[in-house]
């Protein structure tokens, strides 16, 4: 684009040019870049902009049928994209759709197994409150699970575990005042009264901590390792047969492999625990990883295949890929969580990289 406007194609490059134009959100960028004083106009624009100040706007912005999805495709568009500063991104804007055949799983599916093996739904059953073994009562309204003592006996470790489907969340209020949220497909098991020396839980899914401080250690403990933490905030990523990833939003945990290697980890780090047994960290953006607790499912410069892989917990439905390579397209954007996939469905189409059927519960990309 730079030689275009410059005038200094030469003729191989120009025939590759004319082909490159042949997409026709690149020819509409082309198109608008080349307008007198654009350039000049837009990166005195871009320099004023507050990247943080326009986020915490995006994330407050609660209009109930409208989604904002910011949606940048990483081509080898990119090699240009970048120098010409925000020309690289695109606000696309859907009204939400109402006559999806695919929606959310019904939450009604949540369940609570207690500790004399029976078995409660958290959203429809006929009990708002139930009595637990050791004189503890379990308060559940709208999703909600609080832990009430009356008078507990402390000699006896009594559990109960949640499960969680796709399509499902619950929110958890533990014995200490611990918040816990639960993803979909996903269970943590925990102590109703937990002992004097420790506080000890274990999961297997995408759950988040908001934990109390009260001198006991907080231990999360996965298949692939341990969070041991006194008290902070702090989201395991941890389905079977994937990597666990751990995501530090405040405070600090030590993550410890069950090869017994441990890392500790600062506030915006991430420890990483692969089914081989290695153990990294990295820094990240924390929203990415945690943002789902808010209501947003939040993506930079992820493949296609991973984006679908989060979504389809989460809407429960397959994916079918009939053209492969459309797997490795990279998007980056922000996805109201509680909105209908046909919002997504329908960015993928704007993209004009990616096209899809549904049918049924199957979701088909091509």
């Amino acid at each position: 684009m730079r030689k275009a406007y410059s005038g200094t194609l030469q003729d191989e490059e120009r025939d590759e040019f004319e082909k490159l134009l042949e997409n026709k959100p690149l020819r509409d960028v082309y198109s608008e870049v080349r307008e007198d004083d654009y350039l000049g106009k837009h990166l005195a624009r871009y320099k004023k902009f507050s990247p943080e100040k326009a986020y915490e706007k995006f994330k407050s912005d609660n209009r109930k049928n409208r989604v904002y999805f910011i949606l940048r495709r990483i081509t080898v568009a990119a090699c240009f994209i970048l120098p010409l500063s925000s020309v690289g991104i695109w606000m696309i804007q859907q009204k939400k759709q109402t006559e999806n055949p695919v929606e959310l799983a019904k939450k009604e599916n949540v369940q609570l197994k207690l500790s004399d093996g029976r078995v409660v739904n958290v959203f429809t059953g006929n009990e708002n409150e139930i009595q637990e073994q050791g004189g503890l009562k379990i308060r559940m309204e709208n999703g909600l699970l609080s832990y009430r003592q009356d008078s507990v006996n402390e000699s006896e470790i009594i559990y109960n575990e949640l499960i969680v489907p796709k399509g499902g969340e619950c929110y958890v209020v533990l014995d200490d005042g611990t918040s816990v949220w639960v993803n979909a497909e996903s269970q943590i098991k925990y102590p109703v009264c937990f002992s004097k020396k420790e506080r000890v839980v274990s999961v297997k899914g995408e759950v988040y901590f908001d934990v109390t401080k009260d001198g006991r250690p907080f231990i999360v403990e996965t298949d692939l390792g341990k969070v041991n933490v006194l008290g902070t905030s702090f989201g395991v990523r941890a389905y079977e047969k994937e990597t666990v990833l751990t995501t530090l939003v405040s405070g600090k945990v030590i993550f410890t492999s069950k090869k017994g290697e441990s890392v500790t980890l600062s506030s915006g780090e991430q420890a990483v625990a692969a089914l081989t047994g290695t153990l990294t960290t990295r820094e990240v953006k924390v929203e990415e990883y945690v943002g789902w607790k808010d209501g947003w499912y939040i993506f930079r410069e992820k493949r296609l295949e991973d984006v679908m892989h989060t979504l389809t917990r989460w809407y429960d439905v397959s994916v079918f890929y009939q053209n492969p390579k459309v797997k490795d397209i990279q998007f980056t954007g922000n996805l109201k969580r509680y909105d209908s996939i046909r919002t997504f469905l329908e960015v993928l189409a704007a993209s004009e990289e990616v096209k899809h059927k549904i049918d049924g519960n199957v979701v088909i990309l091509y």
